[in-house]
């Protein structure tokens, strides 16, 4: 009986250990939290942003975005670690500072220059006042077309953009990760 009840214990740890190990942890795309990550960040006019210790989710630092009257001003980031299979969402968080709802698009490249919008994933979003958290399950990245699947494993960029915005807006981006 002792015997079985060691073995028991035994098996139940290598159990509860294979399944820790073989959790995938969150991985961070971006967390503001040093102005190097500036430098990965695409600059245009109509739009500024720098490092905020305003409406924090994670880590000591946001990211203050702000939005100029133009076509499409938006957050245009380059990725180091382009593989995202193995992850079941991509999610960030946004603070809207503002009463009013606002819209925001996230697109998603798998393409180098995926130039035709029925060739990347493009979807809106409406931002409630406050703080929000937007999740896209990567399941269902598909292209705008929804002819096929992205490629997990070879994501270029991701862009937050707004379309076409009549006023200025501001934004407090933080914690870009995939989950």
């Amino acid at each position: 009986m002792k015997n079985l009840f060691l073995t028991f214990i035994v098996l139940l740890a290598v159990c509860f250990f294979s399944t820790a190990c073989n959790e995938k942890k969150d991985r961070v795309l971006f967390d503001f939290e040093s102005a190097s990550e500036l430098d990965r960040l695409s600059w245009k006019c109509h739009m500024l942003f720098s490092i905020s210790d305003e409406h924090i989710v994670h880590g000591n630092h946001s990211l203050k975005f702000e939005f100029f009257p133009s076509s499409y001003p938006g957050l245009s980031c380059l990725l180091k670690q382009k593989n995202w299979q193995g992850y079941s969402s991509f999610q960030f968080n946004v603070y809207n500072p503002d009463d009013l709802k606002t819209q925001i698009v996230v697109r998603i490249d798998d393409k180098e220059n995926a130039l035709e919008h029925n060739d990347r994933y493009n979807k809106a979003f409406t931002l409630q006042p406050g703080m929000n958290t937007i999740t896209i399950p990567l399941a269902r990245v598909k292209t705008s077309g929804g002819q096929r699947n992205l490629n997990l494993r070879t994501i270029t960029q991701f862009i937050v953009f707004m379309s076409h915005p009549k006023k200025h807006h501001q934004l407090y981006f933080d914690y870009f990760r995939l989950t």
